[in-house]
């Protein structure tokens, strides 16, 4: 069970926070920072598509990320998904079109306009999230567009202040150039929440959201602002 009410722990926890990052050595940060990267990329227009659903285990059985992006249709999303919420696809979407609207304007397509070239691009059970975004982007006279997968999303057991089971999103996200197909920029977001108490590295979500238990719509929303923090659109 996972209850807010241990407070003692979470009070040891939060004692122990301060303690712990001043400890940790300048140079670790510094190599963290560097291992986030940050990717500049000059882009003109940029769409987000739908995002598509994915199988959980045939992510985890792939090494390499760029590989989901050629996965076929009928083999990425045909399955069903015991955790897939049925609007899963559709809120990361959102959220993703949300986050980049608010940080670069009009570099990114209205959300109707996207939709429309969306359902107007025949799509094959033999083609790939690579293919369709091509084909998108190309429909809609653009040079980016971005398009994801959602591999987990299981939505809390319980309410904010106490939960038997806590919310879990995975899900993964890839930017192409509509010219040539290249992947020019990839990020994921795998995260089930813990306690604080089992967990410190937790600490920056716990506190940007409030000290609570996370809905799957929520621990999506910092999944997605997390995700896009490296990315950045000239």
């Amino acid at each position: 069970m996972y209850q807010m009410h241990h407070c003692f722990k979470r009070m040891v926890a939060l004692l122990t926070l301060p303690l712990l990052l001043t400890a940790w050595p300048a140079a670790a940060q510094t190599a963290a920072a560097r291992a986030q990267g940050v990717m500049t990329v000059e882009v003109g227009e940029l769409a987000v598509l739908p995002l598509f659903q994915g199988s959980d285990e045939a992510r985890q059985r792939e090494k390499r990320l760029e590989k989901n992006l050629d996965c076929q249709l009928q083999g990425l999303c045909a399955t069903e998904q015991e955790h897939l919420f049925v609007e899963a696809d559709a809120t990361i979407s959102d959220l993703v079109q949300a986050e980049l609207r608010r940080r670069f304007a009009d570099q990114v397509v209205p959300r109707a306009r996207v939709r429309q070239a969306f359902d107007e691009v025949d799509k094959e059970p033999s083609e790939t999230p690579r293919h369709i975004a091509i084909r998108v982007g190309r429909h809609l006279g653009i040079d980016h567009v971005m398009v994801g997968v959602v591999w987990r999303y299981r939505e809390r057991q319980g309410s904010a202040m106490g939960a038997s089971e806590p919310a879990s999103v995975a899900f993964s996200l890839f930017l192409v150039e509509v010219a040539d197909g290249r992947l020019v920029w990839q990020n994921s977001f795998d995260k089930t929440q813990t306690a604080l108490s089992e967990n410190l590295f937790d600490a920056p979500m716990f506190f940007k959201k409030g000290m609570k238990w996370l809905s799957a719509e929520e621990l999506a929303g910092y999944g997605v602002e997390k995700s896009l923090k490296n990315l950045i659109l000239q």
